[in-house]
């Protein structure tokens, strides 16, 4: 079995489009834009942006509609990718990477991230407050009763 992997990271070009299907499934439209940087005679020079046009399905959807434009994301595709060639204004080709997304996380290298409170329910969590107490703990009250 073969396996396929493709991770990029890029900022968010606009604010990502939750939509849903006729059957209720969330799906969410993310536009991505790669800044390749080249270091050429000791300065930093953007080339060309890489686009892709990311789509989320699911709880992941749902997710990714609480990004906003600007955010630095990582993707992580599935195997099924489409490349949609244009001519820019200037008459150079260009082409958008079309990817269904397995993953879409933010990426901490150039911003901080805040927790957030979580207020699903947890299932196979560890839930501290029901936790085995470590042996120390477990001595001392033995100790005091």
């Amino acid at each position: 079995m073969s396996q396929f992997t493709l991770s990029f990271e890029g900022n968010l070009a606009a604010k990502p489009e939750l939509d849903y299907t006729a059957t209720g499934q969330a799906l969410c439209r993310l536009r991505v834009a790669h800044n390749r940087r080249r270091k050429t005679e000791g300065q930093w020079v953007d080339t060309t942006p890489m686009w892709a046009q990311v789509t989320a399905w699911g709880e992941l959807a749902e997710r990714c509609a609480e990004l906003s434009k600007g955010d630095t994301v990582v993707v992580n595709a599935r195997d099924d990718l489409n490349v949609w060639p244009f001519i820019r204004q200037d008459g150079t080709a260009g082409g958008v990477l079309e990817v269904t997304a397995e993953n879409v996380s933010l990426s901490l290298r150039f911003a901080g991230a805040q927790p957030v409170a979580d207020d699903r329910p947890a299932t196979n969590a560890w839930d501290p407050t029901t936790a085995e107490p470590t042996t120390a703990e477990a001595e001392r009250e033995l100790q005091d009763a």
